[in-house]
């Protein structure tokens, strides 16, 4: 076989059903060898960033890890932006790049860079493939260690000669590592300080959002009657109607989900690295707080708090674990700690009910669109992937999630990720409908791949938020610089044209009352759609919340 040929069959037997790339010299036999397969699906983008948010996407949803292609120099460049997001998110995304021929390597040939250089800073690993007959064993691994222990980004770079000689192929059997389990000793010294706990927290993270939800975070507060919380923009990781929900954390968070928090004598986290939004910049938990850290990657415990406890283990079993080990037996603490809950969880009801909306007001105020969204997240067809944006604190605080893997969001700071990412959601998550919520700022850095998805057939729905504006700078420059503005309004084209220009459904609206109907005609149209919704060019941030910062 040769060794482009062997690359695309190693991924196969990894599991990898859809490749995501951009065409480019390097790669053009890799490009060959997946047209002469019906069992890999090839999605072409018009921007290699927005090839590696769509399998980043694509492995949110699915679980799984997957595969964003692109040549040497210029193309490897756009794509470590995803490669960084990824690495941020704990992703498990391959970045497979050509490169050039050996025969002409070190001489500043065309496109010449040392891609495991430029990638090693931002994924678990990097590696350059010289032999074809090591393709099967790396490539394999590549993808194992990405999807293994804390996910994360891998990059395959394969020079051309190595694509094109052929050679016998050994490849290795489908293996995954099983996850760590928790010392008995440690899990025991977890149990009782949880027993003992008068005002316990218990913090998911996003360790818990593989799959479906974790029975072991229910199991647990329900045993042990204790308020739970979420890490920045993990919101989906438990159910949120459920009694012990108060919140997540993270910019937007209310006061009372992060008073909890401060004011826990025991704190559970699962799955959690301890983000400098989740932890409003590493101050937010007490240092008289005891606290008990459960993590799949053993450099996270101790990383950023000093645990009483550290489990190095696998974050949902470990929850079921201490629930079995605390049983029915609450402890002495266990009626008040019922009465705190009870009165935590109608506390957060209170300052998470919606704003009113003004009658006849135009354009459409924040508060408006989440009374359009808040129906739709409740429906089990529906998934919201959310853009890095200044709505998304509308979201953080006012919509609710109560259906598994209905609700992605960035939490790498990656501006554009939303509409390719929610391409990739809604590939793997064909019996959904997906609705995404960007920024104009951030919709028209990735807008020229509404041509991919009208192409390939996705029916995404994208709500863009359109106040005419970088929001995030321009609330600083507002608070922090005296209304200096500079660089931060934008002259933005009819996003609604635009869409039918490219052959997807497109409505602009600029009334709160236009919104809600609109929504139901982009669905029902079955095509990728664009709503425009038109805000004033200072709509932002709730009443309350400032940008960090800006205090």
């Amino acid at each position: 076989m040769l060794g482009a040929d062997i690359l695309v069959e190693a991924l196969h037997r990894e599991g990898i059903t859809h490749v995501f790339g951009l065409p480019g010299t390097t790669i053009m036999n890799v490009l060959d060898a997946l047209a002469r397969r019906e069992d890999i699906r090839y999605i072409s983008t018009r921007h290699e960033q927005v090839a590696g948010f769509m399998a980043d996407g694509y492995a949110r949803a699915s679980g799984l890890p997957s595969v964003a292609l692109a040549s040497r120099g210029p193309g490897a460049a756009n794509l470590t932006i995803a490669v960084h997001n990824a690495h941020a998110e704990s992703i498990p995304l391959v970045a497979v790049v050509g490169q050039v021929p050996d025969d002409i390597v070190h001489r500043d040939s065309f496109e010449e860079t040392d891609l495991v250089a430029q990638f090693k800073p931002i994924t678990k690993w990097a590696v350059e493939v010289h032999d074809p007959a090591r393709i099967p064993e790396l490539v394999q691994r590549a993808v194992r260690m990405a999807s293994s222990g804390r996910p994360g980004p891998v990059l395959v770079s394969v020079p051309m000669d190595a694509q094109t000689r052929d050679t016998e192929p050994a490849f290795q059997p489908y293996f995954r590592p099983a996850p760590p389990a928790p010392d008995p000793a440690a899990l025991h010294r977890a149990a009782a300080l949880l027993r003992a706990a008068t005002r316990p927290a218990i913090i998911v993270g996003g360790g818990l959002l593989r799959g479906g939800y974790h029975p072991g975070p229910h199991e647990l507060a329900t045993v042990l009657r204790a308020p739970v919380v979420t890490t920045w923009l993990r919101k989906n990781a438990v159910r949120n109607d459920a009694d012990y929900f108060c919140g997540s954390l993270g910019y937007g968070a209310p006061v009372v989900t992060e008073d909890l928090v401060r004011d826990a004598d025991v704190i559970l986290a699962l799955g959690c690295r301890f983000s400098e939004f989740t932890t409003k910049r590493y101050t937010l938990l007490n240092s008289a707080s005891q606290l008990v850290h459960v993590d799949i990657d053993a450099a996270e415990l101790g990383h950023i708090y000093l645990p009483e406890v550290g489990l190095h283990a696998d974050a949902g079993s470990t929850a079921t674990a201490l629930a079995a080990l605390l049983g029915t037996d609450a402890g002495e603490a266990g009626a008040a700690r019922d009465t705190r809950l009870t009165e935590l969880r109608q506390a957060y009801l209170a300052a998470t009910r919606p704003p009113p909306l003004e009658a006849g007001s135009s354009p459409v105020p924040s508060a408006a669109i989440v009374a359009a969204l808040r129906p739709l997240a409740r429906r089990e067809d529906i998934v919201l992937a959310q853009d890095v944006h200044t709505f998304g604190p509308w979201i953080q605080r006012f919509v609710e999630f109560t259906h598994p893997g209905s609700y992605f969001a960035a939490a790498g700071g990656s501006m554009g990720w939303g509409f390719p990412a929610a391409l990739g959601i809604a590939l793997a998550r064909p019996d959904k409908r997906v609705v995404a919520v960007h920024g104009d700022g951030s919709f028209f850095m990735v807008a020229q791949d509404l041509e991919t998805a009208v192409r390939e057939n996705i029916p995404v729905v994208n709500v863009i938020v359109n106040n005419y504006a970088y929001g995030n700078t321009r609330d600083r420059q507002r608070f922090a610089f005296d209304q200096r503005y500079l660089g931060v309004f934008l002259a933005n084209p009819d996003f609604a044209r635009y869409a039918e220009l490219l052959g997807a459904y497109g409505e602009r609206v600029d009334k709160p009352e236009q919104l809600g109907p609109a929504l139901d005609r982009a669905l029902a149209s079955g095509r990728p759609a664009v709503l425009d919704v038109i805000q004033d060019s200072l709509e932002g941030l709730p009443d309350d919340l400032r940008p960090p910062g800006t205090r």
